[in-house]
C-alpha cells in the first residue's frame, strides 16, 4: 500500500539501507492495521499456544482441564467476571500446574502465597488476642450492655423529660400532638417514646 504522494522527510520513519523509506507513516500504519485485522484469529491462536507452552501444556490438555472443572474457576466455582480465559495456576517453585482460575482468584492466591508464612506466624502469636492488653473483658461487657436507642430528633431530650412525658400522657388530658408541641419534637417521635420503641431504657 503506497499513497505515491510527495511528502517531507518528517512523514517517514528511519531510512532504509538505500537512504530512503518506501512508506510514509500513514501508509505503514494502514498496512499494519490491515495485517492485524486479516490475521487476528491466527495471531490469537499463536499467542495462546505460546503461553500454554510456558506451562508445558498443549491446547488439548488445557481444554481437558477446563471441561473437568465444568468451564468454571476451580477456586470460586464461578465463571470469570471479566469474560477472559481462565488463567493457568501453577506452583512458582516447582512449576507444577494445579488448575485453572479466574483473574480475581489467580491474583488473590498469588498474594496469599506471598504472605502465607508471615501471616501464619502472626496468627500463631496474636490469634487469641494481644497478650499485652486486657481489652477482651471490656469488649464483652460493652457488647452485652443494653444500648439506649435514641433518635436524632429526640437527642436534646433528657431522661427526666421522657419520664415526665410518659407520666403526663398516662394521666390523660393531653394528646400526642400537644406533647410534641410542648417538647419541640414531632408527633411521630412522641409516639415512639410512648411505645418505648425509643428511650426504652428510661423506666
Amino acid at each position: 500500500m503506497h499513497c505515491d504522494r510527495p511528502l517531507p522527510l518528517t512523514e517517514f520513519h528511519r531510512p532504509d539501507r538505500d537512504g530512503g523509506s518506501r512508506k510514509c507513516r500513514s501508509c505503514r500504519a494502514a498496512t499494519r492495521k490491515t495485517w492485524r485485522e486479516t490475521y487476528r484469529e491466527k495471531q490469537s491462536v499463536y499467542r495462546r499456544r505460546f503461553k500454554l507452552s510456558q506451562y508445558g501444556l498443549t491446547e488439548a490438555e488445557y481444554d481437558s482441564m477446563l471441561a473437568a472443572q465444568g468451564g468454571i474457576c476451580a477456586m470460586c466455582r464461578e465463571t470469570c467476571v471479566s469474560g477472559r480465559q481462565l488463567a493457568v495456576d501453577h506452583d512458582h517453585s516447582t512449576g507444577v500446574v494445579r488448575g485453572l482460575l479466574c483473574v480475581k482468584c489467580n491474583r488473590q492466591l498469588g498474594i496469599f502465597e506471598a504472605l502465607r508464612s508471615t501471616a501464619e506466624e502472626y496468627l500463631a502469636a496474636y490469634g487469641a488476642g494481644n497478650p499485652h492488653i486486657s481489652h477482651g473483658e471490656a469488649l464483652r461487657k460493652q457488647r452485652e450492655a443494653p444500648r439506649p436507642r435514641r433518635s436524632a430528633a429526640t437527642s436534646r431530650l433528657t431522661e427526666s423529660d421522657v419520664a415526665q412525658m410518659r407520666a403526663r400522657y398516662a394521666g390523660g388530658g393531653v394528646t400526642q400532638r400537644g406533647l410534641a408541641a410542648d417538647y419541640g419534637i414531632s408527633q411521630n417521635a412522641v409516639g415512639l417514646i410512648l411505645r418505648r420503641a425509643t428511650w426504652g431504657h428510661v423506666a
